[in-house]
């Protein structure tokens, strides 16, 4: 065999390694999820890597708590969840593309929106004039 024909096969094989592993890859970022669990375990969320909401599970017992504690319980939650699906992403992406997932990440990160930090005493929607922190999730004021 020529040195031709044994660089060419060598290029065939790595090649096809490098698919094996992209095939590989493509099944890790379409199947991680990331889960998380509030803290009083009522709120539970689902979500995959680029932070689409897989699932959200409400305990029934979280009608008892304020609109504005729910909606700080189920943003925080879901945010841990798309933290989680990050982490196990970049567990199982960056042994592969090593340097080139800062690189891929930055990219990523150029196309997302900043969200902005959590403020526990600020409604998370501007409503001036619905003042909902006192209501619980039936409308009616909490005691």
């Amino acid at each position: 065999m020529s040195s031709a024909e044994q660089w060419l096969r060598q290029l065939e094989e790595q090649t096809g390694e490098a698919l094996a592993e992209a095939a590989d890859l493509r099944t890790v970022v379409t199947t991680t999820q990331g889960r998380a669990r509030s803290a009083d375990g009522l709120v539970s969320a689902v979500v995959a890597p680029g932070g689409a909401l897989v699932s959200l599970e409400l305990d029934e017992r979280v009608m008892d708590r304020t609109a504005h504690a729910l909606q700080h319980a189920i943003v925080d939650t879901i945010r841990r969840a798309g933290a989680d699906a990050a982490a196990q992403l970049e567990q199982a992406v960056r042994p592969v593309i090593g340097d080139r997932y800062d690189e891929a990440l930055k990219a990523a990160g150029a196309q997302m929106p900043e969200l902005p930090e959590l403020d526990e005493h600020r409604p998370l929607a501007d409503e001036a004039d619905d003042d909902l922190s006192q209501e619980n999730v039936f409308g009616g004021r909490d005691n």
